[in-house]
């Protein structure tokens, strides 16, 4: 995901959304790849890591540790969603990075309803960053992967996403209408926070108004389809 992670903040920098310093909230953090990169690459000073398997977040602490990052990465191990409380996390046994919090056990595409699952805090986002203290301090971008539960996020970030934080997120239709979130609902909740998307891959970004959301999902309508977007604010 180097090109990926490159591409994302000479846009962001270079559009003048996100400057060097302050604070990432790295959401569905897994094995703390993004973190660490951001960091050892001087994009930004700290992060705060959400990551709720439970083997994910032992790997992500080691990783920390071993890049010397320990004092400047502050790990929670709690899920972000629309509300608090306590969800299933479904394990693939394949890809740790596709755990995924379940609204439900019918099958999918991947056999879902066969995962094991794990009981994991559940949290919004809202109520939880002033809880940080320091570690919250002067946010400037949130880097967001939580395999379709990406809606839920964005509902329970409404007064943190309010002020214009740029967001960069994976968004995979499949996943977000799994997660119980209609189309209308998703299409609705980024228009509240955001005016543009940028769409990378496959050549130079390209600029959207937000509300260009709504044809992606035809777009990218199989199961394995999947886009990674830059979500910002102008004014």
């Amino acid at each position: 995901e180097r090109r990926y992670l490159e591409d994302a903040m000479q846009l962001l920098e270079r559009g003048g959304y996100v400057r060097r310093g302050g604070t990432v909230l790295d959401v569905g953090a897994n094995l703390g790849m993004i973190s660490i990169a951001l960091l050892r690459h001087g994009y930004f000073e700290r992060a705060v890591a959400f990551e709720p398997a439970p083997d994910n977040l032992r790997l992500l602490e080691h990783n920390v540790a071993q890049n010397g990052l320990g004092e400047r990465v502050t790990r929670c191990p709690i899920a972000l969603s629309s509300a608090p409380g306590e969800l299933e996390l479904e394990l693939s046994d394949y890809n740790s990075g596709d755990h995924r919090l379940r609204h439900h056990a019918q099958p999918g595409a991947w056999h879902e309803d066969r995962r094991p699952t794990v009981r994991v805090p559940v949290r919004r986002l809202d109520d939880a960053l002033p809880e940080l203290g320091p570690a919250s301090a002067d946010v400037r971008l949130v880097w967001l992967d939580i395999q379709g539960h990406e809606g839920h996020f964005f509902r329970g970030a409404r007064r943190t996403l309010g002020g214009g934080i740029p967001v960069v997120s994976e968004f995979w239709p499949y996943g977000i209408l799994r997660s119980g979130l209609s189309r209308a609902d998703y299409v609705r909740v980024t228009g509240e926070l955001f005016t543009h998307i940028y769409e990378l891959g496959g050549g130079a970004p390209r600029k959207h108004p937000v509300s260009a959301i709504d044809a992606m999902f035809d777009q990218y309508a199989a199961p394995k389809a999947m886009r990674e977007l830059i979500f910002v604010r102008e004014r």
